[in-house]
């Protein structure tokens, strides 16, 4: 008698430990993202700037013209041909 008496307790218990926690379920989905949405939005740093959807028009032609010489030398240089580790499961023995 004894034990029914404690296994049905133990089996009540767990039934209304699960039922307690169905609230606390939809609190959470209710606020889930917001942390994350703040932390997004704070990562601006002038939400009101008038300027902040405008793109930047360009910089001068000589600070330009250096960084597009720059840019384009770097496509002109040939890739170095380098040494590869094979295994031997090539067909090019």
């Amino acid at each position: 008698m004894r034990i029914l008496i404690l296994t049905l307790t133990i089996v009540a218990l767990t039934l209304l430990a699960g039922c307690a926690s169905m609230e606390e379920a939809y609190l959470l989905d209710r606020e889930f993202g917001k942390a994350q949405m703040a932390a997004w939005e704070q990562q601006i740093a002038h939400p009101n700037n008038p300027y902040a959807v405008q793109a930047p028009e360009g910089i001068e032609g000589i600070t330009a013209e250096e960084v597009m010489g720059v840019y384009n030398g770097t496509f002109a240089e040939k890739p170095e041909k380098s040494d590869v580790f094979e295994l031997g499961i090539s067909d090019n023995n």
